[in-house]
Parts: structure tokens; C-alpha cells; sequence
């Protein structure tokens, strides 16, 4: 295994490290964190799956979450490719597939067993795309999928994110879309979004789903799983408000998953598990 030493990345929690490993060729950088000392070892992983909006990224999908998951099980965030600091690359074939593979290579170079898995927006969407597989590609023996996974309507709310530019203030009507309370696009996370979306490559990666022949699927957005074949844990989490979602898509989710579960923030939209993020790490652990 090619791992490099941690890279130091602005407004990570103590305790969280970020690292870089070969995967087939691709430098891929992720996040790690774990309980101290002898504990470590006997904690199960989890997997976190990043949001797939223009500067999306780990550190911005689970900066609130992974401290506190980490003292409970040994945590790994990875980019995935065409995302954060990991290369940006795009597969014009198969986008979700060649990720697929991607973060199976990903837990098989770095040992990680039977893992919990929990994804937000696009990342909750492939992981449960993955778990409906008759041989899922990842170890998964537990999902959390927030904003994830049931079909994502064409609306003026779905424009704003897919249709963003580059400028700062689309970055703002883009947080707008993902975030009920006005806090979180002042103008902090403004630019520290927007100055991520604007990194050599990183908005060619993301907008090179726009590309799409005309007929066929566009943007992230798949053929909807048969989620009956599902047959790990699963828990859905929905924001009350989310604009990027049908009214209550998740009640038609959980009547499909066998033996699933849901919690419904109020005033969240598509990104509860940062808004409420001190209630949701607790329903996730």
C-alpha cells in the first residue's frame, strides 16, 4: 500500500487526519479518524460518502460529524474521484460505476472489513445503489443515507445546484438550496465554498455531467434501485424542508427497504446531519 503521510487541511477537528493513498493509479485523500491507543483496534469502521455539489468534498460533507463518530469507531472519509483533493477525474462511460470500484479498491487496500456506511445527497444515493445490488462492491453491514437515494425531481432548486457557474454569489444560492438556516451561507462559508469550487479542475469535474447526450441521465442522478432488495440496517434520515426532494420521498423509501427505519428533522433541508449535527451523530451512533 502507496500511503502518504497526513496533509494538513484547514478546519479539521483535533484528531483528524488527512491522508493520501494510491488507489489502482489514483491518488486518493481522505480523512481518518479513530479512538486513541489499544482502542482503536477494536472498533468497527465506518465509511462516510461525500455530497456531490459543486465543491463538494469530506471535510465539508462530515466536519461536524467525524470527531464525534470517531470516538466510537475507527472513521474513514474519502474524496471521491473528481472531488476534493483527490484527482479529479471523470469517467464519460460510467460516472457511478468507475466510483463503484473506485471506493471498493479503496476498502480493499486499506484492510477495511464490514463497515457501517453513511452517505449524504449523491453519496447516500450510491451507497444505497450499492447495498440493492444482488453483491454489493462495498463491505457494507449498515447504512445511514441522508437526503439519499428515490428519484430527485427537475426543479428550479435541482437548476440552482447543477446549473452554478463559478461565481460567488451562485455559491450562496447554492447553500441556500442545501440549508434551511441563513447561518450557513453567510459569507464564511460563501468563500470557503465558492474558493473550493474554484480549484484547477475541480469545476470541470463536476460539470462535466452536464454533458450527457440529450435522453439520457443526467447530471448524478440514476435508474432507481429496487430498494426491496436491500437486506443490511438501514436508516433513513430526511430534512423536513428539503427542496431537492419530493414531499415525504422518504415514507416511500422505507416502505421499500425491508425492516428500514427514518428520522425527520425539522427545519433542515438537505444537509440535516450538519444542521442538527449534535442529534443526528447521536441517532448514527
Amino acid at each position: 500500500m502507496n500511503q502518504e503521510q497526513p496533509q494538513p487541511v484547514p478546519n479539521l477537528p483535533a484528531g483528524v487526519q488527512s491522508r493520501f493513498v494510491q488507489v489502482d493509479g489514483i491518488r486518493t485523500h481522505y480523512l481518518e479518524a479513530q479512538p486513541p491507543g489499544s482502542q482503536a483496534r477494536e472498533r468497527d469502521p465506518v465509511v462516510l460518502v461525500h455530497s456531490g455539489e459543486f465543491s463538494g468534498r469530506a471535510e465539508f460533507s462530515w466536519r461536524h460529524n467525524i470527531a464525534e463518530l470517531a470516538r466510537h469507531f475507527h472513521v474513514y472519509a474519502p474524496d471521491l474521484p473528481g472531488f476534493g483533493r483527490t484527482e479529479l477525474l471523470y469517467n464519460w462511460s460510467d460516472p457511478n460505476g468507475f466510483r463503484i470500484r473506485h471506493l471498493r479498491r479503496f476498502t480493499e487496500i486499506l484492510n477495511i472489513g464490514p463497515a457501517h456506511f453513511i452517505g449524504n445527497s449523491y453519496g447516500g444515493s450510491l451507497t444505497l445503489q450499492v447495498a440493492a445490488a444482488a453483491q454489493p462492491a462495498w463491505p457494507i453491514r449498515s447504512v445511514v443515507a441522508v437526503s439519499g437515494g428515490g428519484l430527485a425531481p427537475d426543479n428550479d432548486a435541482r437548476k440552482v445546484l447543477s446549473g452554478y457557474n463559478g461565481r460567488r454569489e451562485e455559491m450562496r444560492e447554492l447553500l441556500k438550496v442545501l440549508f434551511f438556516d441563513e447561518r450557513w451561507w453567510a459569507d464564511d462559508k460563501v468563500e470557503e465554498r465558492w474558493r473550493a469550487s474554484r480549484e484547477p479542475g475541480a469545476w470541470e469535474a463536476c460539470a462535466a455531467s452536464r454533458l450527457a447526450p440529450e435522453g439520457q441521465v443526467r447530471g448524478f442522478r440514476s435508474d432507481r434501485p429496487d430498494y426491496t432488495t436491500i437486506r443490511c440496517p438501514v436508516l433513513v434520515v430526511a430534512g423536513a424542508d428539503d427542496l431537492l426532494r419530493l414531499p415525504n420521498y422518504w415514507k416511500e423509501l422505507v416502505a421499500e427497504i425491508p425492516g428500514s427505519t427514518a428520522k425527520v428533522f425539522e427545519r433542515a433541508r438537505h444537509c440535516s446531519h450538519i444542521e442538527h449535527a449534535a442529534a443526528f451523530n447521536q441517532l448514527a451512533i
